[in-house]
C-alpha cells in the first residue's frame, strides 16, 4: 500500500508538472509578440521630438525614448524619457535648431529589447517671413548700437504668439493676457528660463517695417531693443488687427 500511494504521488507530481507545460509555454509565446519600436522624429511646434511604443508585451518594463542627434564623432543624446508600462509610448522633445542637422530615435526597455529610427534631417521653420523680417530689422537697428544680433528662439516666438493671438480676440492692447498672465509667466509657461526678460506690443501696423518704426519711436520701447545685453528675442503676429508682440529675453 506505501509503494501504491508513492506511485500515486508521483504520477501527480508529474501530471501536475505536465499540466503546467502549456501555461508556460503560451506565456512564452506571448511575449515573443513583445517589440520595441522607435518612431521617426517630427519637427512640429519649433520641436523635434521622438516617441517609443511598446506593443504585443504580457510583462511590464520601462520603456525608455532617447532622441539623438548625429554628429562628427559619437552621436549626442538631446533629449530622453522614460516610464514603466505593459504595452505603451513615452515621447521627448529637444527644441529645434534651425540649421538643418540629422536626428534619430533610439527605443528601448529593460528588458533588452531596442529599436532604432531611421535619420531624418529636420529643421524648424516656426516663424512667418513677417515675424522673421521683424527681428532681421531690429537686429540692424541693433548693430548701430554694436548690439550683437538676436537669435529668433521657438519658445520666446510661442510665447509672443499666444499673446498676439489673445490681444486678436479680445481686441486688447494690455501686456497682461485675458487671464491675467503676465508676460514673464507666459515665457516660462513656453518653456523658455531667463535671468531677464521684455516685452514690446503693438496694434494697427501693417508691415515689419512699420511695427518697428512704430517701436522705435517710442523712449522706453526703443531702449527695450537697444539693450545689448538680451540675446534672444520671439515675435508672434496675428493679422487680426494686425496685433504684434516681441519679447526679449537672457538666459
Amino acid at each position: 500500500m506505501r509503494r501504491r500511494l508513492q506511485a500515486i504521488a508521483c504520477l501527480g507530481s508529474l501530471a501536475a508538472w505536465l499540466s503546467a507545460m502549456p501555461a508556460a509555454q503560451a506565456s512564452a509565446d506571448s511575449n515573443q509578440a513583445c517589440k520595441v519600436i522607435a518612431g521617426k522624429p517630427v519637427a512640429t511646434g519649433g520641436m523635434v521630438r521622438g516617441t517609443a511604443t511598446r506593443t504585443g508585451c504580457a510583462d511590464r518594463a520601462t520603456l525608455r525614448v532617447r532622441v539623438m542627434v548625429a554628429v562628427s564623432g559619437a552621436d549626442r543624446a538631446l533629449k530622453s524619457g522614460s516610464r514603466t508600462v505593459r504595452n505603451g509610448r513615452v515621447t521627448a522633445g529637444v527644441t529645434c535648431a534651425a540649421a538643418p542637422r540629422h536626428y534619430y530615435v533610439v527605443a528601448l526597455d529593460s528588458k533588452g529589447r531596442s529599436g532604432k529610427s531611421r535619420p531624418v534631417k529636420l529643421a524648424c521653420e516656426f516663424a512667418s517671413q513677417i515675424e522673421e523680417e521683424v527681428v532681421k530689422i531690429v537686429n540692424r537697428a541693433r548693430a548701430k548700437q554694436r548690439c550683437r544680433p538676436l537669435t529668433h528662439d521657438p519658445r520666446l516666438h510661442l510665447a509672443a504668439e499666444r499673446h498676439s493671438a489673445d490681444m486678436a480676440r479680445t481686441n486688447r492692447l494690455t501686456h497682461d493676457s485675458s487671464d491675467g498672465t503676465s508676460f514673464d509667466r507666459r515665457i516660462r509657461a513656453a518653456g523658455f528660463s531667463f535671468t531677464k526678460a521684455a516685452e514690446n506690443i503693438a496694434q494697427g501696423q501693417r508691415t515689419a517695417a512699420a511695427v518697428v518704426d512704430a517701436w522705435l519711436d517710442s523712449p522706453p520701447l526703443r531702449k527695450t531693443i537697444m539693450n545689448c545685453s538680451y540675446t534672444h528675442t520671439g515675435v508672434g503676429q496675428n493679422t487680426k488687427g494686425p496685433t504684434w508682440t516681441q519679447v526679449f529675453a537672457t538666459p
